[in-house]
């Protein structure tokens, strides 16, 4: 999980980003085997009827990489007969809880905190993957994706897709009517801020808003920045909890962040207003020319509206954001999807076999705007220009970390981390505000 490798390989990926688009962070094992990677599951069996039945999927996406989601399946109802009914709202990692506390989960659910696996896990609640379907997983994904899924030595997650989180948006005519090149350094950047903020322009824009998961843009804003700050031995004790929210070093990262968009004419409508601002609609002054630069993960390019073209001699392009000293090198932040089934039943086994293979990656792939983990699927497929952007970003990652919010347990990561989030950039004291995250870590049976 803390491994660079499998990020490495995500360069002979498809890395399948949409010119256009619209839609972007310990337990038990009651319900698999007390060790091995064999699963006491009865493997799907590809011979068997399963004509008529359905399948339900609960997932974190909407709009257009909603659409994309369900059309995936056509072919492969068309082929099975399954039904695949998939619902998607930003409230999908509260709905789940609430759901499955009322005892009516989906079939299977989109984690996009793979830390959230083992809390389900070891309530119980989720059934593991099929022999087969371990299999075509195994065939697939390398060791660190299958890691995220696996708790006690069973394997509940089937890898959906991968994001590159460590991104700049921006306008290339502006930065070029402007005389602004690629920053490739933080000082850069912040020069070309200065600059933006000396001729009567707003270098940055950002909003938190994403329905009950408001707060975490700011949360991924500082795991960039403690990969940049401290590097990935304090990022990995942070994230395991072998230091606290309120350590000095975690302190300083948000105080860092929070310094730089409190400096007069920085952020549009200011730090307070990015909590009112939605994730989705954040990067889009961009276009109008009212900010400059908006970080943000690669699958920000579903939110420009129809018609935006995106690459380097687009409306839209991308760059890395950039390290804020040589001492760790260039550092990447990513972050990802899985499945998990709360359903035993050869269907469901059926859906996650699909979802495992490399036809579900070119057919999704195809659709554009999602960066998939297969180590199998073609890079012929859908390649833009902003591909490879994103994969030399990729090549030349020296270190690489996942989402840290995504790997904590789901009352931090999916929880108190956004709410405080939230109140730092609203004003509340950061060194209090986190004190307040850590004792709500400590505190959890």
């Amino acid at each position: 999980m803390k491994k660079a490798k499998w990020l490495m390989l995500l360069v002979v990926f498809a890395l399948v980003v949409a010119a256009c688009g619209g839609d972007d962070d310990d337990a038990g094992d009651d319900g698999g085997d007390d060790g091995g990677t064999e699963t006491t599951v009865a493997a799907g069996d590809g011979d068997m009827d399963l004509s008529g039945t359905t399948v339900t999927i609960l997932t974190p996406e909407t709009d257009t990489e909603l659409e994309n989601f369900k059309a995936t399946f056509a072919d492969f109802t068309a082929e099975t007969g399954i039904t695949v009914e998939i619902e998607g709202t930003r409230d999908a990692a509260d709905i789940i809880t609430i759901r499955t506390e009322a005892g009516d989960p989906p079939d299977i659910f989109v984690f996009p905190q793979p830390g959230r696996i083992g809390d389900f896990a070891g309530a119980g609640e989720l059934v593991p993957l099929a022999a087969d379907v371990q299999e075509v997983v195994n065939e697939n994904f390398d060791a660190g994706w299958i890691g995220l899924g696996t708790v006690d030595g069973a394997v509940y997650g089937v890898p959906n897709k991968a994001d590159l989180k460590s991104l700049v948006w921006y306008s290339p005519s502006a930065f070029a009517d402007a005389g602004y090149e690629i920053p490739t350094t933080w000082d850069e950047m912040i020069a070309i801020s200065d600059d933006v903020v000396a001729n009567g322009g707003t270098p940055w824009c950002a909003g938190l808003g994403s329905g009950t998961a408001t707060g975490w843009p700011f949360t991924d804003w500082m795991e960039d920045v403690m990969l940049r700050l401290h590097g990935p031995d304090v990022y990995d004790q942070w994230v395991a909890n072998e230091i606290p929210f309120d350590d000095p070093r975690v302190v300083e990262v948000a105080q860092f962040i929070l310094d730089m968009w409190g400096t007069e004419g920085y952020l549009q409508g200011g730090p307070e207003a990015t909590a009112g601002i939605a994730f989705a609609d954040a990067g889009l002054p961009i276009l109008d020319g009212n900010c400059f630069m908006h970080r943000q993960a690669n699958f920000f390019s579903q939110q420009w509206p129809d018609g935006t073209t995106v690459g380097p001699e687009g409306d839209v392009n991308a760059f890395y954001l950039p390290t804020i000293s040589d001492e760790f090198g260039n550092v990447v932040l990513t972050a990802g999807t899985l499945m998990a089934a709360f359903a035993d039943r050869p269907e469901v086994q059926e859906v996650l076999k699909f979802v495992a293979s490399t036809d579900y990656a070119e057919t999704r792939g195809a659709f554009g705007g999602l960066l998939f983990p297969n180590l199998n699927m073609p890079t012929s497929v859908s390649p833009t220009d902003i591909e490879q952007v994103f994969g030399g970003i990729l090549a030349s990652a020296e270190v690489s970390r996942f989402d840290g919010s995504d790997l904590m347990p789901g009352a931090i990561g999916a929880g108190e981390f956004w709410t405080a989030a939230v109140d730092m950039v609203t004003g509340s004291d950061v060194a209090e505000t986190l004190a307040r995250v850590q004792e709500v870590w400590d505190n959890l049976e």
